[in-house]
C-alpha cells in the first residue's frame, strides 16, 4: 500500500454556487440520474476518484430554506444554489483536479447550469478548479472520525479484514485451531499475512504526523488556552445572560412540520448500504447579529473539542459518525450541517439529541 506510510490529513470542502434562472428543473434531474447508483448514473464514476471519503450535491431554493422578512435582512431571499460537498484525501487542489480527470465532462454537465461558470464549450482544468474555489465556503467545523485514514487504507483494511476471516474460518474447518492459545492464533495470522504480498502492509504500522504537524496541532492549542481563555470565559458569560433574555422573548408558536412528500422520496434512496448521509440547513433566528455570535463561538469550542479530545474516532460518545461538518452560508445569515453516519437516520438522530442537546439548541 503506497500511503501506508505517509500520513495524510483528511479535508473538507463546501462549494455553493448560484443556479442559472430557469435551469433548476434540469439539474435536478440530472443530479437525480447521478444519485440513482454507485456509479454516478454513468455520469461520475465515483469509485475511480481514489481521494474520496464522501461526496454529495443537493439544491437549496426559496422555498427550502427560511427567509428573513422580520429581520435585519427583509426581502434579501436566498437565491436557488447548488451545494458540492466532499470529504477527501490531503490537498483541496489535488482533488479536484482528480474530479476532472475522472469525470470532467460530468462536472461540466453539473456547472453550465451555474452562473458565473466558464463559458467556451471546454472550458480548460484552470479555469474550471478557479470557478470552483472562488464559490468555496469555510467550513465553522470539520470532524472526521479516523485521523490519518487515507481512502486506500480504510478499503485495504476492510481486504484485510475479510482476508484473516476466510482464514480463521479455512483453519476452523480443518480443526487447526481448537487447540491453541489467543496468542498462537494471532501467530498464524501474521505468518498469513506477511505470506501475501497483497496483505503485508499491515504488519507495518500506520504512519504518525511529522514533528512539525504536532507542532503546529499542540501550538494551536497552547495559544487558544494562553490568549483566548480569560476573554472567553468573560464573553461565554455575557452569551448564556443574553441568551437566556432572547429566549424568554423567543416565539413560542412554532409551526408544525408535516411529513412531505419530498421527505419520503429522500428515504427511498436510504438504506443502500450501512452508511447514510444528514444535511439539514436552516435560517438563523432574530437578533441575526447576536446568534450568529453565540454559534460561532459555540463552532469554534465544539472544534477545539473535535480536534483535541473528541479524536478517537469518538464525536461526544457518538460512534456512529464518519465525518461531520457545520458551515454558516448566505453572508453568515444561514447554517449547514452535514454528516455522514452508519444505520438508520432515525436512529442516528435519536442518539444526537440523547447525547448532544445543549449543542443543537444554539
Amino acid at each position: 500500500m503506497k500511503n501506508n506510510n505517509i500520513y495524510i490529513d483528511q479535508n473538507a470542502v463546501t462549494i455553493l454556487t448560484e443556479v442559472e434562472e430557469g435551469s433548476k428543473d434540469d439539474l435536478c434531474n440530472l443530479l437525480t440520474k447521478m444519485g440513482s447508483d454507485e456509479k454516478g448514473g454513468g455520469i461520475v464514476d465515483f469509485e475511480k476518484i481514489s481521494t474520496l471519503h464522501f461526496l454529495r450535491w443537493f439544491l437549496i431554493g426559496n422555498e427550502d430554506v427560511p427567509n428573513t422578512k422580520e429581520g435585519d435582512f427583509e426581502n434579501d431571499k436566498l437565491p436557488v444554489t447548488l451545494a458540492f460537498t466532499s470529504n477527501y484525501d490531503g490537498d483541496l487542489d489535488a482533488h479536484l483536479k482528480e474530479i476532472l480527470e475522472v469525470a470532467r465532462e460530468g462536472i461540466i454537465k453539473v456547472y453550465k447550469n451555474c452562473k458565473g461558470f466558464p463559458k467556451p464549450a471546454a472550458p480548460s482544468d484552470s479555469e474550471i478548479i478557479t470557478y470552483l474555489k472562488a464559490n468555496t465556503k469555510k467550513n465553522q467545523l470539520f470532524w472526521p472520525a479516523i485521523r490519518g485514514g487515507t481512502v486506500e487504507q480504510l478499503k485495504g483494511e476492510s481486504l484485510l479484514r475479510s482476508a484473516i476471516q476466510g482464514f480463521l474460518d479455512s483453519l476452523v474447518q480443518e480443526e487447526k485451531i481448537e487447540c491453541k492459545s489467543p496468542k498462537e492464533i494471532k501467530e498464524l495470522i501474521v505468518e498469513f499475512v506477511g505470506k501475501d504480498d497483497s496483505l503485508s502492509w499491515a504488519l507495518t504500522p500506520r504512519a504518525k504526523p511529522s514533528f512539525s504537524w504536532k507542532f503546529k496541532y499542540y501550538g494551536a492549542l497552547v495559544l487558544n488556552l494562553v490568549v483566548f481563555l480569560f476573554p472567553l470565559l468573560i464573553l461565554l458569560g455575557i452569551c448564556f445572560l443574553l441568551s437566556y433574555i432572547f429566549n424568554k422573548k423567543d416565539n413560542k408558536n412554532r409551526k408544525d412540520i408535516s411529513r412531505s412528500q419530498d421527505f419520503d422520496a429522500l428515504l427511498k434512496n436510504e438504506d443502500r448500504i450501512f452508511m447514510n448521509q444528514l444535511t439539514v440547513y436552516g435560517a438563523l433566528k432574530k437578533p441575526y447579529w447576536f446568534r450568529r455570535t453565540q454559534l460561532r463561538l459555540g463552532l469554534w469550542l465544539f472544534s477545539l473539542n473535535g480536534k483535541y479530545r473528541s479524536n478517537k474516532g469518538k464525536l461526544s460518545g457518538m460512534e456512529t459518525i464518519h465525518f461531520a461538518r457545520w458551515a454558516l452560508f448566505n453572508k453568515n445569515r444561514n447554517v449547514m450541517f452535514l454528516s455522514n453516519y452508519d444505520g438508520a437516520w432515525e436512529i442516528y438522530l435519536s442518539e444526537f439529541i440523547d447525547r448532544s442537546a445543549a449543542a443543537m439548541n444554539l
